[in-house]
């Protein structure tokens, strides 16, 4: 009997070993689905910074050219089309324009005629009108009044069928100078762009069209290419010279951190952009940020700031700009004017929204305005096959919980807790399971002693 006793008193310590560690290795395998304590967790790094907000729109640059009407072709070589259509009463008439006068009536009567060198066309019975400097709606009227002159009830109409063509220079810090084609119809901005744009050093804002020797107009294609201002990109004449001249005296460098999202994997990548951008006298930080093309949603515009060079004994001075401020609430005080020779820097504000538990790959991912928790869950690589979508929650940035839900829109640093199933895997039986059997055994093992 005492030898029985002490066989029970043995194996009831193997199992109080044994079996509580069976148990708890089930409990381990079970729980360890989370990638480890404090991966991935909101309110860390980029995280806890403001975001969600998306720049003001920037209105897109409108077609140039005037207004359709009746179109002529331009016979240049290779047989191009009018890019650009005409009104009669802008457009002015020179030598080599093409025409054609219709008469009808008691009498009718079709001539195709070209201005001469002279500015003139000539038409039978009529002789040679002058009609270089006129526009359309001009010439047609001189037309009619000549036709009164020799035919009774005819009438006229005159037509532009061909545009002249001319050469035009392109000088100065340009990339390809020398002589193009051009037509009344063409502007600075399509001789500058045959001719390859200007060089590095060379003005966008400044181009001066030059015509008998004189200037006659200033062209600003960056008024022009960003904001859609026709005015800045005036019409060429016959024998214009466009000249570019090196850049002002008036450059601002612009370094802005720009983020790349991949569409497949979701990562994301930062890189710095510096730039020279040529402004104007008396510019400010909005016509700095209307000259990049508006603002980027990755842009961290609360920390804008300008490095500006001065004189002894203020040395470098670093102005802080809150740009959102300025663009969103119009706070004027914000908007600083700069000087030639600023370095403005634009930080970026990386958002993200972070998935941890039971998922293929949990960690942190880009925020997107309008994505849904099922979606950052496809970018995660999806649950893994113990979730359980009923236990799992949405942790907002502002600290509030709130049951998980796939179309619930996420915000900039919000995070998604997939939860295990309780009985996700065999080992979580096998624990339960091995701690039950061991209790009976333990209980059995300790009555028998007692007898």
């Amino acid at each position: 009997m005492n030898g029985l006793k002490k066989l029970l008193a043995t194996l009831l310590v193997v199992h109080l070993i044994f079996g509580s560690s069976l148990f708890v290795w089930g409990q381990g395998k079970g729980g360890d689905r989370g990638g480890g304590p404090g991966k991935g967790r909101p309110g860390q790094g980029p995280s806890a910074q403001r975001g969600g907000r998306a720049g003001p729109p920037v209105a897109a640059p409108r077609e140039g050219g005037v207004e359709a009407v009746a179109p002529a072709l331009e016979k240049l070589p290779g047989g191009r089309a009018l890019s650009r259509a005409v009104v009669p009463d802008q457009y002015i008439l020179g030598p080599g324009d093409g025409l054609t006068v219709n008469l009808w009536g008691e009498y009718e009567d079709i001539n195709e005629v070209r201005v001469t060198p002279d500015g003139k066309i000539s038409l039978p019975t009529m002789g040679d009108l002058k009609v270089k400097g006129l526009t359309l709606t001009q010439a047609e009227t001189l037309v009619e009044t000549e036709v009164k002159k020799y035919y009774r009830n005819v009438k006229s109409g005159l037509s532009l069928t061909s545009l002249r063509i001319f050469e035009v220079s392109v000088l100065g810090a340009v990339q390809f100078p020398g002589t193009y084609l051009a037509t009344p119809v063409k502007r600075v901005s399509d001789v500058v762009t045959e001719a390859g744009g200007a060089i590095q050093g060379g003005s966008w804002r400044q181009i001066q069209v030059r015509r008998e020797g004189k200037v006659v107009a200033v062209a600003d294609l960056t008024a022009f290419f960003r904001r859609g201002n026709e005015s800045a990109n005036p019409y060429l004449k016959d024998a214009d010279m466009v000249f570019i001249p090196p850049l002002g005296n008036m450059v601002v460098s612009v370094i802005t951190n720009d983020v790349m999202v991949a569409p497949q994997t979701g990562q994301v990548a930062e890189s710095s952009t510096p730039s020279n951008i040529e402004m104007k006298e008396g510019e400010r930080i909005v016509d700095l940020l209307n000259e990049l093309g508006g603002v980027s949603p990755w842009w961290n515009l609360e920390s804008v700031y300008i490095l500006r060079e001065s004189k002894a004994p203020d040395g470098t001075m670093k102005i802080s700009v809150d740009a959102h401020r300025l663009l969103f609430d119009k706070d004027e005080s914000q908007n600083v004017q700069l000087k030639n020779g600023d370095q403005v820097f634009i930080p970026s504000n990386v958002r993200r929204i972070f998935v941890n538990g039971v998922v293929i790959k949990g960690g942190a991912f880009p925020y997107v305005p309008n994505r849904t928790a099922e979606e950052y869950l496809g970018l995660a690589g999806g649950v893994q096959l113990q979730a359980n979508l009923d236990r799992s929650t949405i942790r907002r940035a502002d600290g509030s919980v709130e049951p998980f839900k796939a179309d619930a829109v996420l915000f900039n640093g919000d995070a998604l807790q997939i939860e295990p199933k309780y009985f996700a895997t065999p080992s979580d039986y096998i624990g339960v399971v091995g701690g039950l059997a061991g209790l009976l055994f333990s209980l059995f093992a300790f009555t028998a002693t007692l007898k």
